[in-house]
């Protein structure tokens, strides 16, 4: 018998034990734990596998699935003096299990270090995707699950704003396969990215006060999904600069599953709409033609290149910064 003890901590559990579950950690992290530990999230499931030695907790995993049965493994920590004992590996156990029989069918996770790549590729997970030393992880627990599934070229599809619950079915999209450097300039997300707490920072444009420094007015935010009938086939967001005497300008990014490219101009178009900004600003990547010749064509002009303005890993990145005004 081990000498710890696993709990679930959900919205329902004693406020003593989200407290401690808590106290691992800080910024947007500790917002969004509060946030989802008071209420859930839409119809989403969120929850914690911790482990408790002497009503104490040292050791945490979060589960997040989405009303879609997309799942993000996230929030992983064991206190230091604990390590070592596999407590890790244990709480990974219970939580697959919760994935599972909550009817997941497949899972997300970014890693960094090789040893904690090694627990998780125990579990089954497979690297999806690098940028730089964070990598992409995935399992498929169900055949519903696979890319070809989730992405399927025949779906119902809609144009609407961004949900609370969209993180989890944004993540996967972040998480296949796409044939450009740059996914999402102003969020940082570049080749084989993964998605989590960038969720977090969009809700920062929206969401008063979850940053407190940043409490500000977000004129001219935008950000819309690509909703398909399996999961999320398109983001697109105008994020609006946060530097002083920046807040007339904004930039603009989209991502849009190749299988639904034909739909690019009609997210372009809702982002568009009615804007409230004096010009908006896209950086693509100088090989990447397509995107240059499509936003050339919608009235962006080319103001500079920008020379090895990415450098991710051993390799750089030069950027081509095209603006519109309005």
């Amino acid at each position: 018998m081990t000498p710890w003890q696993l709990k679930h901590i959900t919205y329902q559990s004693p406020q003593e034990d989200k407290d401690q579950v808590k106290d691992l950690w800080e910024g947007l992290y500790i917002w969004a734990t509060n946030s989802r530990l008071n209420e859930p999230w839409e119809n989403e499931k969120y929850g914690f596998v911790a482990a408790y030695i002497d009503n104490t907790c040292v050791g945490t995993t979060s589960y997040t699935i989405s009303a879609r049965g997309q799942g993000i493994l996230s929030q992983v920590q064991t206190q230091e003096q604990y390590r070592g004992r596999g407590i890790a590996s244990s709480i990974m156990s219970e939580v697959m299990d919760t994935f599972r029989k909550n009817g997941a069918r497949a899972v997300y996770l970014a890693a960094w270090d090789e040893w904690i790549r090694n627990i998780y590729r125990k579990f089954g997970f497979v690297n999806v995707g690098n940028m730089g030393k964070r990598g992409a992880f995935k399992i498929t627990l169900t055949d519903a699950g696979k890319d070809e599934i989730l992405f399927r070229a025949d779906q119902q599809v809609t144009i609407r704003p961004l949900g609370i619950g969209d993180q989890t079915d944004i993540t996967s999209l972040f998480c296949t396969q796409h044939p450009c450097v740059v996914k999402n300039y102003e969020l940082g997300c570049y080749l084989g990215s993964y998605f989590e707490g960038e969720f977090f920072i969009l809700q920062n444009q929206v969401v008063q006060g979850i940053v407190p420094e940043e409490r500000k007015p977000k004129k001219g935010y935008r950000c819309f999904v690509l909703d398909g009938e399996e999961t999320i086939l398109g983001l697109g967001t105008v994020i609006p600069s946060s530097r002083r005497h920046e807040g007339h300008t904004g930039i603009i990014d989209m991502l849009i599953h190749p299988a639904y490219s034909a739909l690019t101009q009609d997210m372009l178009d809702k982002l568009e709409e009615n804007c409230e900004l004096d010009h908006l600003t896209a950086y693509i990547e100088e090989n990447e033609s397509t995107k240059r010749e499509f936003y050339e064509k919608n009235g962006y002009k080319k103001l500079t290149e920008l020379e090895k303005q990415l450098t991710i890993g051993e390799e750089s990145f030069n950027l081509m910064m095209y603006r519109k005004n309005f």
